[in-house]
């Protein structure tokens, strides 16, 4: 009985220092470079929209995703974070400004005029170059978790890890209608052309531009190198993405970032 007794009290005293973990608060902060795509399209000019001479109607020709493929520059984002690591768990919470834009994109260049009017019309052209732009900026706010892989003496700690959360998207698509200046000083002088030119919106023009808040995901895997006993260099790979107005949107994403742990 004494033995059996001492048994369970030398089981008792050992199991807290078996199953508690020292749970260990963090935050950090990162520069991310960003180059984002999507499965959704440029803005399409369609003339056929535009509703006989009526000019000012050349608002319905552009046409949001319905053109072609989009390819969005590289990028800059930033983020911050603050988390717990237990064991060799991190649980943290993410908050980003993420963003992707595409150069200026031509969709047109011609005659608007005979394009409009199904005809060219002689001494009346009107030389006419049409540029389409996007952009999307977002910022995010995930929760994640990732697994910290022990190297022993290492200073090095690689992890996997995957988050969760939304993202709030602003998008904005554009065109720019330029003309020649000298075709359009020569035509406007026409008796009858003046007033359907002027009903052009000449300039920039915007066609789109929403804000929408979506389910966001991301994995990712890096390593930290751990220069003391509270600061660590983080650097890794995420593949971000989300679903935005039914389009897949996704983002291929290295980070760089400095952590502090208390």
């Amino acid at each position: 009985m004494k033995k059996t007794l001492a048994l369970f009290m030398a089981t008792a005293m050992f199991a807290p220092s078996a199953f508690a973990a020292e749970i260990t608060p963090y935050v950090g902060v990162g520069l991310v470079i960003d180059k984002a795509g999507t499965s959704a399209k440029r803005v399409r000019f369609d003339p056929s929209q535009i509703q006989g001479p009526d000019m000012s109607t050349i608002g319905n020709a552009f046409i949001p995703n319905a053109g072609s493929d989009m390819d969005f520059d590289m990028a800059f984002a930033g983020e911050i974070t603050a988390g717990v690591k237990i064991g060799n768990v991190r649980a943290e919470l993410e908050a980003a400004i993420r963003s992707a834009s595409e150069d200026d994109y031509e969709i047109y260049n011609g005659d608007i005029v005979s394009t409009i009017m199904g005809t060219s019309l002689p001494g009346i052209t009107l030389p006419t170059e049409i540029e389409t732009s996007t952009s999307v900026r977002h910022n995010s706010y995930l929760f994640n978790m990732y697994y910290d892989f022990d190297l022993g003496d290492s200073n090095w700690t690689p992890y996997i890890g995957a988050g969760v959360g939304f993202g709030v998207y602003r998008q904005k698509a554009s065109v720019e209608i330029d003309v020649d200046d000298a075709a359009l000083a020569a035509i406007s002088q026409i008796p009858g052309v003046s007033g359907i030119i002027s009903q052009i919106p000449f300039g920039e023009m915007e066609v789109a531009n929403d804000t929408l808040y979506e389910f966001e995901w991301q994995v990712g895997i890096g390593t930290a190198y751990n220069f003391t006993e509270n600061w660590a260099m983080d650097i890794g790979y995420r593949f971000n993405s989300s679903n935005v107005a039914d389009e897949f949107v996704y983002a291929h994403e290295i980070k760089v970032g400095a952590r502090y742990t208390f």
